[in-house]
């Protein structure tokens, strides 16, 4: 399921965390998604980052995700202050 690790932002610490380190990932093809080492055998982590994720707006597929990245980090900052 998981395939080809590369450093990436996992999307799952971005979307569940809000947290855009790169890190070790692998592509899992069903979940369309970036998984680190860490939350690759936690499936509820994964399971709400894949419903998280779907809801994005804006959300285009893989070839926009840094942006995307960025952009709910910098939404996140602004509702904290």
């Amino acid at each position: 399921m998981i395939t080809s690790s590369q450093i990436h932002i996992c999307d799952v610490c971005r979307l569940v965390d809000y947290d855009t380190t790169k890190k070790i990932c692998g592509y899992c093809g069903l979940c369309d998604a970036w998984v680190c080492d860490e939350d690759q055998s936690k499936w509820g982590r994964r399971l709400l980052a894949a419903a998280k994720r779907k809801l994005e707006f804006g959300y285009r597929g893989q070839n926009d995700y840094v942006e995307q990245a960025q952009a709910q980090v910098e939404n996140a900052a602004l509702h904290d202050n």
